[in-house]
């Protein structure tokens, strides 16, 4: 049931790809192709085009046409071209606003099942994780403006970094909970108990199997919750490489742009890759 949450959370919001430059643009021309002003005249000229066909070349058919297809073409290429910056700041504002809802939601949650499992080093990390972001957001906004494409675009990529970071969080929470029951110390104590034993019998052995099985288990997903935390850890390191980019974006002008672009691509990658992290501590 957690894996199927986990699962549906991570479905539920923009992937990192919607933030590529391909799909702003990608969703300029959807917008900009859907406008009323460019719909009806591109509907109407099509019409004309079409009945000029099937009834015959009129005057009256072929001028429909023409100005139907001449001005929806050009309210779109206006609205596309023109009004371009607009359309895709918008765009970004609104997966901006489903990414910062479900961070504000995971945190709240993840700080109560944290609490309640005792992962002391998963809060300590939260905390930590909320810092570099709000640091990241504080800096971005120093150094470009909120309505710029390229604003938009770095703090969508960096709050997914963040939010993968909360997955792998929630994943430590569940893992965590799941063997909080297996008491360690009786598990043991038991273990050396059986192992004693000159002829131990069926029923023995049959436990002592399940003893080294339980423990095998807890060892098990510790580690991956190990692995998780260390995701985490570098994907907070990889965030300071890209703050230090971003804070010599004014002193170096003609090489801050490239390391930026750098430092920023290699955050979409881990941005990227954070859900084979979450498959591969899942099935080992």
């Amino acid at each position: 049931m957690h894996e199927s949450q986990q699962d549906a959370g991570e479905a539920g919001r923009p992937k990192l790809k919607n933030l590529s430059q391909a799909a702003v643009s990608r969703a300029v021309l959807g917008t900009t192709a859907q406008k009323p002003y460019v719909l009806y005249p591109t509907a109407v000229g099509l019409l004309g085009t079409v009945a000029a066909v099937l009834l015959g070349p009129s005057p009256f058919l072929v001028v429909t046409a023409v100005l139907g297809g001449a001005v929806g073409l050009g309210s779109w290429a206006f609205d596309y071209f023109l009004r371009r910056d607009h359309h895709a700041s918008a765009y970004l504002r609104d997966l901006h606003r489903v990414l910062s809802d479900r961070r504000v939601s995971a945190i709240q949650t993840l700080n109560r099942e944290l609490a309640e499992v005792g992962s002391r080093e998963g809060l300590a990390q939260l905390g930590r994780l909320r810092q570099k972001y709000e640091a990241f957001e504080a800096l971005l906004d120093k150094k470009l403006d909120a309505g710029e494409l390229t604003h938009g675009r770095y703090l969508g990529i960096a709050e997914q970094v963040f939010l993968s970071g909360l997955d792998n969080l929630q994943r430590v929470a569940y893992t965590f909970g799941s063997i909080q029951a297996i008491d360690e110390e009786y598990v043991g104590r038991r273990i050396r108990a059986l192992e004693v034993l000159a002829e131990p019998s069926d029923v023995q052995q049959g436990e002592l199997e399940s003893l080294r099985a339980r423990l095998a288990l807890k060892t098990s997903q510790r580690e991956k919750i190990s692995r998780w935390l260390a995701q985490n850890e570098r994907a907070m390191t990889q965030i300071d490489m890209t703050m230090a980019a971003i804070a010599a974006m004014d002193t170096v002008r003609g090489h801050a742009s490239t390391d930026l672009e750098t430092a920023m691509a290699e955050l979409a990658e881990l941005a990227r890759r954070a859900p084979e992290y979450g498959l591969k501590g899942g099935s080992e």
